[in-house]
């Protein structure tokens, strides 16, 4: 049975693990139709506040009567046991295979989106097939054309808004060090080297420089810099972005 977290106001809050059933297809039965729906990726530097800033966006949206769906992307946990875990470890080097997963996984949440047109207010994506174009190329070294030639991203269900959140290396560290369950790659020189990417990427797409991107430009692009903002200030300036896209 699919969780559904009933909000004041009769909006509705849903993980979409938790509507995934054990066939893999989506449990939509419960859903409204004919929904006007916002697709919205939360996307940059981990310890920026991506996943605060989707819950928080999430709460707002079903106290206003909304049905909003959350989802983190990849959205199997399997696969991502597999890129913690077995995949170019130990020093066993495969980029290859973990960017086909990676790829795999986009072309999954885009069939999942695919079903939820219209039955949902929001789909709210914490990351999505655009962070291999920032995280991927911090964790290969890999140009943005070696990871379009796998992706294949013109395939994949478009989101219609991206919100680009950074900081700095040192907060995003402070931030999340305590945490349990960092994956691999949530160590302090990996950020250093992950937080310019992340603004680099953005640059780009804004700039129109690289063809690869260009799947990414029917969408709506904005940068936030959490490193001095508060989780309310984050809160405040995205729901003021947001606003302007309607």
């Amino acid at each position: 049975m699919a969780k559904l977290e009933m909000m004041k106001g009769g909006g509705r809050k849903i993980y979409l693990p938790d509507i995934v059933q054990s066939d893999c297809s989506l449990f939509t039965k419960l859903l409204p139709k004919n929904c006007n729906t916002k697709f919205i990726s939360i996307t940059g530097q981990d310890g920026s506040g991506k996943t605060t800033l989707r819950d928080n966006l999430a709460e707002y949206f079903a106290k206003q009567g909304k049905t909003v769906i959350t989802a983190k992307s990849p959205c199997d946990k399997h696969t991502v046991n597999l890129l913690n875990h077995a995949i170019s470890q130990n020093g066993y080097e495969d980029w290859y295979t973990e960017q086909l997963l990676f790829s795999f996984m986009d072309g999954v949440l885009s069939n999942y989106m695919v079903q939820l047109k219209g039955r949902c207010d929001y789909f709210i994506c914490q990351r999505g097939p655009i962070d291999q174009y920032a995280h991927g190329v911090t964790r290969s070294g890999k140009e943005y054309e070696e990871i379009y030639k796998i992706q294949r991203p013109e395939r994949l269900e478009k989101f219609d808004v991206y919100l680009h959140l950074n900081c700095e290396a040192k907060t995003a560290w402070e931030r999340i060090k305590e945490d349990e369950g960092k994956d691999r790659y949530e160590y302090f020189e990996y950020f250093e080297k992950q937080v310019p990417n992340t603004k680099i990427l953005y640059d780009n797409i804004v700039s129109g420089n690289y063809p690869e991107l260009d799947f990414l430009r029917s969408s709506k692009h904005h940068y936030i810099d959490t490193t001095a903002y508060t989780t309310e200030k984050v809160m405040e300036e995205a729901i003021s972005l947001l606003k302007e896209e309607k």
